[in-house]
């Protein structure tokens, strides 16, 4: 089953991040669903669908908490 979390947007201009669904494998630990919608032209991902991620769940400034992709699993 599928949960969001969000990617970091490369190259946006100031930090922006994608609702992105991934399926979760432990707390700290997603895998980017490999069928999630990508569109290379349109913007750039930090990480891929298929990626298996560490995350983090910092609040942001309104105190919601959302969960990052912060970086790969090997």
């Amino acid at each position: 089953m599928c949960e969001t979390i969000y990617v970091r947007l490369l190259h946006e201009g100031s930090e922006a991040f994608r609702p992105v669904p991934a399926i979760k494998i432990s707390d700290t630990v997603y895998q980017i669903d490999p069928a999630a919608p990508y569109n290379e032209e349109d913007e750039t991902w930090e990480f891929g669908p298929g990626s298996k991620v560490e995350v983090r769940q910092p609040k942001d400034f309104r105190g919601e908490v959302r969960t990052i992709a912060v970086r790969l699993c090997l």
